[in-house]
């Protein structure tokens, strides 16, 4: 799946249209392609915005920018410091991705910590 994506995704049948318009997004965010290249260059996210408007809510867009940004966040701030990234034998211990049943996560959730009486008697 790795290999799918660092290559040429928005042609690949690997990956739906929403998909796509999500990974073309993150690249946008990482690029810094909502910026101006200066003066007479205009920003280049125009188009990848209103593709991932078309697949995906107001709220989803926001989510999809947070996880990106998390993760650009991460790479810089693990970069700076010199940390390495895990030897091999490490990351093959991480397995595929599974789909998370919404309501499964919105139960999980509800039942963290945070959400306990005392604690939210206590921060009030």
């Amino acid at each position: 799946m790795i290999e799918a994506v660092t290559g040429d995704y928005l042609n690949s049948e690997l990956f739906s249209d929403a998909e796509k318009a999500a990974m073309r997004w993150a690249e946008v965010m990482t690029e810094k392609q909502y910026q101006s290249g200066g003066p007479g260059k205009p920003p280049q996210d125009g188009p990848a915005f209103e593709e991932l408007k078309k697949h995906y809510s107001d709220e989803q867009i926001v989510e999809i920018c947070f996880t990106s940004g998390f993760f650009n966040f991460w790479n810089r701030f693990t970069d700076s410091l010199r940390i390495p990234i895990e030897d091999n034998p490490v990351m093959n211990l991480f397995t595929k991705s599974v789909s998370i049943d919404p309501d499964d996560y919105a139960r999980y959730m509800r039942s963290c910590w945070w959400n306990e009486k005392d604690v939210a008697e206590a921060a009030e």
